[in-house]
């Protein structure tokens, strides 16, 4: 992993790690109660500025739309989308952040899988035990603070 690549890596835990609790203020009755039609419109818009603010100011890249590559963008999105409104609802209905957070980061090995079976990453096995430990261990975390 490069000096940037682990930058970008962290930042991205800071920018994921505090929109969970502006989505649970936004949409929790204990405070601003807005329903969560309306919360994932609002975060839409959010979304729509963050990204239009980096294709703006990134540079022109080339780029060729091929139905896999449009597939692939617009399938990402969804799913991002998709566990969006379902961490959404969970906070509706009351979950706490400090418990909902490490269930959904059970997602760790999902990616995991899929990386391994669907990219072909970590083809080493001292690599692939290393990471599939660490991820167990999260999943683990996940258990032990849901109960």
């Amino acid at each position: 992993m490069t000096r940037t690549s682990l930058s970008c890596a962290i930042l991205a835990t800071v920018c994921w790690g505090a929109y969970i609790v502006v989505a649970k203020v936004a949409s929790s009755e204990k405070y601003c109660n807005v329903p969560p039609r309306w919360t994932t419109l609002l975060m839409a818009l959010g979304i729509v500025a963050a990204f239009a603010s980096y294709w703006w100011f990134s540079g022109r890249a080339p780029f060729r739309p091929s139905v896999p590559s449009i597939a692939a963008g617009v399938g990402a999105g969804l799913l991002w989308a998709m566990g969006m409104v379902f961490a959404l609802l969970a906070l509706r209905e009351g979950a706490e952040v400090a418990r909902l957070v490490p269930i959904y980061n059970a997602n760790t090995l999902v990616a995991l899988v899929l990386a391994v079976v669907v990219l072909g990453e970590i083809p080493d096995l001292r690599d692939m035990l290393k990471v599939g430990m660490g991820s167990v261990l999260i999943l683990a975390g996940g258990f032990l603070v849901a109960r």
